[in-house]
C-alpha cells in the first residue's frame, strides 16, 4: 500500500463480498467477526479493532493492507501443510522482491529484538504463537488459520549484529501472491512489535 490510488482500491466496498466469503471457511470460525494476530474484523461493516491493545486506531494503510492481504486468501482453497519450510528467496518471485521484504519485515524484526531477543518467544506467545526450535529464538504464529510463520532470530555477538529471518510452510503459496505474502510477514512483525509494548507495560 504505497499511495493514495492503492488505499482507494482495497476499500471496504470493494473487498467486502469476498471477504464476507471467508465466514466459516479456511480455518475461520462461523462468526461474524474475523480473528487473526489478536486482531478482530467485523464482517457487517469492515471495522477492526485490536484485541491486543485496546483501544488503538488502526492506520488507514494499515486497514487496506489487511483488506488486499483477506481478498487474496479468501480466493483460495484449503491445502493441507507440507512441513517443508522455505525462506522468502524460495517463493515465486521472492528474489524479485528480497530487498523491500528485507527493509520492511526482517530490519523491523531485528531492531525491535535486537537488543532483547528473548523477548520474541513472549511476543509471539501473545499472538498465539509457540516457541520453535531455529535459531537463537524462534517462535511459530498462524498468521492466518492456516498460514503458519516462523520468526528467527539471531542474537547479536561481538562480530555479528541481530539477524532475523522468516520462514513459510511451502504450502503458503496456494493462498497469496508473493506480494501479500510480504505484507503479512510486515503484519506480523508489526503485532509483535505491539506485542512488545503489551509486555513493557506489565
Amino acid at each position: 500500500m504505497e499511495n493514495a490510488s492503492d488505499v482507494e482500491y482495497w476499500s471496504w466496498e470493494r473487498c467486502c463480498t469476498k471477504i464476507r466469503g471467508l465466514k466459516g471457511r479456511l480455518g475461520f470460525e462461523d462468526s461474524d467477526n474475523l480473528r487473526f494476530l489478536k486482531l478482530s474484523l467485523s464482517l457487517k461493516d469492515g471495522s477492526i479493532s485490536d484485541e491486543l491493545i485496546i483501544g488503538r486506531k488502526l492506520h488507514p494503510y494499515e486497514i487496506k493492507g489487511i483488506y488486499c492481504i483477506l481478498y487474496g486468501y479468501a480466493a483460495s482453497n484449503p491445502v493441507q501443510e507440507t512441513s517443508e519450510l522455505i525462506s522468502f528467496r524460495k517463493i515465486p518471485g521472492g528474489w524479485f522482491y528480497h530487498k523491500p521484504f528485507t527493509y520492511r519485515v526482517l530490519k523491523s524484526i531485528e531492531r525491535a529484538f535486537g537488543s532483547d531477543p528473548s523477548l520474541l518467544i513472549r511476543a509471539g506467545e501473545l499472538l498465539g504463537g509457540s516457541e520453535a526450535e531455529y535459531g537463537d529464538y524462534s517462535v511459530r504464529i498462524y498468521s492466518l488459520p492456516l498460514i503458519p510463520l516462523t520468526v528467527v532470530l539471531w542474537a547479536e555477538t561481538e562480530e555479528f549484529p541481530a539477524s532475523a529471518n522468516i520462514l513459510y510452510d511451502s504450502s503458503i503459496t496456494n493462498y497469496l501472491s508473493t506480494e501479500q505474502i510480504v505484507m503479512l510477514s510486515e503484519l506480523t512483525a508489526l503485532r509483535l512489535r505491539h506485542a512488545i509494548e503489551v509486555i513493557k507495560r506489565g
